[in-house]
């Protein structure tokens, strides 16, 4: 099994420099082009599943993807609630980046950098999103068509090699690090403390892809690639009309 795992292109917030959490916020113009830069990188992909994140700036991230491909979001996309964006507090979506922890207390600040399973009353701790991420990976894995771990040697060398499947995920930023660090066996580096995550860089719309075996004697993994943005060279954002009156 290959998933080829896409953060969703720029949003609105994520060019305002805004906590966007679960919020339906659209695609900055720029956002639009990464998303038909990637659907053109992809466009020759005969992916056996496709899933995405609900929130919005994923889903159109995706349609875009299918929609190349001659197909249609509303039937070729499957949304999946468990590869949602992390939510760190309800009340804090929106705020600008240096606001968002102006009310948070030392502690909490302490808290939020070193133990993933901290949570505000109205957020969810990193820990479970890790959770419902991985529960995520377990589905789309088990449906690979590698040996079955009874099968004996001599059954594998006569049996035809099955053509691996294939899956595109559209999610976010913690989403792909954490599924990355799961392939590189390196999700202990996050419970040791939990800002350690921001050392692994994934770029809006980039590529990052994982072999992955769960059904041989042992569970395999290979990362291909990380956050690989070669299809985004050269790109700017596009001027903006400028205001009448």
């Amino acid at each position: 099994m290959f998933l080829y795992l896409v953060r969703h292109g720029q949003s609105v917030w994520n060019a305002e420099n805004r906590h966007q959490g679960w919020q339906n916020v659209p695609l900055s113009p720029l956002g639009e082009l990464q998303a038909q830069r990637i659907a053109q990188r992809l466009s020759n992909m005969q992916f056996d599943y496709r899933y995405t994140s609900p929130i919005l700036r994923c889903y159109d991230t995706a349609a875009t993807i299918v929609k190349v491909q001659g197909l249609e979001p509303e039937t070729a996309l499957e949304v999946d609630e468990n590869i949602k964006e992390g939510r760190i507090s309800a009340r804090r979506e929106g705020r600008h980046h240096k606001e968002l922890f102006s009310d948070w207390t030392g502690e909490e600040k302490r808290l939020f950098r070193e133990d993933y399973s901290f949570k505000f009353e109205d957020g969810e701790s990193v820990k479970g999103v890790i959770e419902r991420t991985l529960a995520f990976f377990e589905r789309v894995a088990s449906l690979s068509e590698e040996p079955l771990p009874n099968e004996q040697e001599e059954e594998l060398e006569t049996r035809p090699k099955p053509t691996p499947k294939t899956a595109l995920v559209v999610a976010h930023l913690l989403n792909i690090q954490i599924l990355t660090l799961y392939a590189l066996n390196s999700l202990d580096a996050i419970q040791r403390r939990q800002d350690n995550i921001d050392r692994l860089a994934i770029g809006n719309c980039s590529l990052t892809v994982i072999e992955t075996n769960l059904k041989g004697k042992t569970p395999f993994f290979r990362v291909h690639t990380v956050s690989d943005v070669s299809h985004l060279a050269g790109l700017k954002s596009p001027e903006l009309p400028a205001a009448q009156g």
